[in-house]
Formats: structure tokens, C-alpha cells, sequence
């Protein structure tokens, strides 16, 4: 039952993130959201769910890089979801997106605090004080990160440069829409 608890948590969370106003609740800190840093932790790591529902075979090739600009081109559509009896957003990437999709990109971004313990990363376009989760953003500013490897340390807003296979989620509500596995630090 405790899997499901999760999942059900993961699932309010995010779509309390994609669908309302949080950053009047924001504290840019953990302490201030710790239902935030619980959802990601369940909701990414279950093993039932499809990791994405746009196919892409991991390759290993010369990073094509990438800017949050060229990520920037997708259109959400809401849509109720029956099951969460809530409105979801739901993502239409572009042409010019979708050929990214599995290959291996390299992109910079500020680091987000989300797990204390530091099992989930989340990379995104702007500081925290301005980021999806505390500021105006959108969720298309934001990248989950799967380490290969040992998990690096960070403090909140290290700009880095990392390099990944970049995979795209359509539907899986428990998951970000951006998603970089195999990820590694290439610069600070």
C-alpha cells in the first residue's frame, strides 16, 4: 500500500505544480515543500510506469547541444484526467525537438534543490529564486537528470554544463516532460 501512497503523492504533486500558481508558497528551500521533494522521489523511480512514451534507443555519440530556447518550442494542452480528477498538461513537441529525442545533447542550467539525500536532480533554465517550481516559468524550463555513475554533490543554483541521452515524456504525469539519462558533468 505504501507504493501506492506514493504514486498518488507524486501524481498531486505534480499536477499541483503544472496546473497552479506554488510560488507563493515557495521558500526556496526544501523545508518549505517537502510534499515537492517526496513526489519526485516516488514518482520518478517507480518501476511499473513507462519511462516515457516517446520511443528513443540510447546511442552514444558527440553531444549535439542544446539551448532551453530550442526546448522552449512545445505547446501544452490541458486535459482532464479521469483518474487524478484534475486537469493535466500535457506536451506537443515540436519537429525540431523530437529528432532530439534520444540522441545524446549536452545543455547548462542551475541546479534545483529537490531530495536533501540527493537521489533526484532536476537541471533547470533559471536560478531557483525564478525557476518552474518558486518562480514564472514553465515546465518546459525544467530537466529531470539520471547520473551514470557515481551521484555528484551540488549546492542550489551551481551552474553546470552537462551532456545525456535525452529522452521526451508525453503522458507519464509522474515524470517530467524532459528527462536526461546517462548524465554526466562536462563544466561548471
Amino acid at each position: 500500500m505504501l507504493k501506492v501512497e506514493k504514486i498518488l503523492l507524486g501524481v498531486a504533486a505534480f499536477a499541483l505544480v503544472s496546473c497552479s500558481d506554488i510560488s507563493q508558497v515557495c521558500r526556496h528551500n526544501l523545508s518549505a515543500a517537502p510534499w515537492l521533494q517526496k513526489a519526485f522521489a516516488a514518482g520518478s523511480h517507480s518501476e511499473n510506469l513507462p519511462m516515457s512514451t516517446v520511443d528513443a534507443p540510447m546511442r552514444d555519440e558527440a553531444p549535439q547541444k542544446v539551448t532551453w530556447k530550442q526546448l522552449s518550442d512545445v505547446i501544452f494542452t490541458r486535459k482532464y484526467d479521469e483518474k487524478m480528477q484534475l486537469p493535466m498538461l500535457y506536451p506537443s513537441f515540436s519537429r525540431t525537438i523530437k529528432a532530439l529525442n534520444g540522441k545524446t545533447v549536452e545543455i547548462s542550467g542551475y541546479m534545483v534543490p529537490v531530495d536533501p539525500k540527493g537521489s533526484v536532480y532536476v537541471l533547470s533554465a533559471n536560478p531557483n529564486s525564478s525557476c518552474f517550481f518558486c518562480g514564472g516559468s514553465g515546465p518546459e524550463s525544467v530537466m529531470a537528470l539520471s547520473f551514470k555513475g557515481k551521484k555528484p554533490e551540488f549546492e542550489t543554483d551551481d551552474y553546470i554544463k552537462v551532456k545525456g541521452v535525452l529522452r521526451l515524456n508525453e503522458k507519464n504525469i509522474y515524470e517530467l516532460y524532459y528527462n536526461l539519462d546517462n548524465a554526466e558533468i562536462t563544466g561548471k
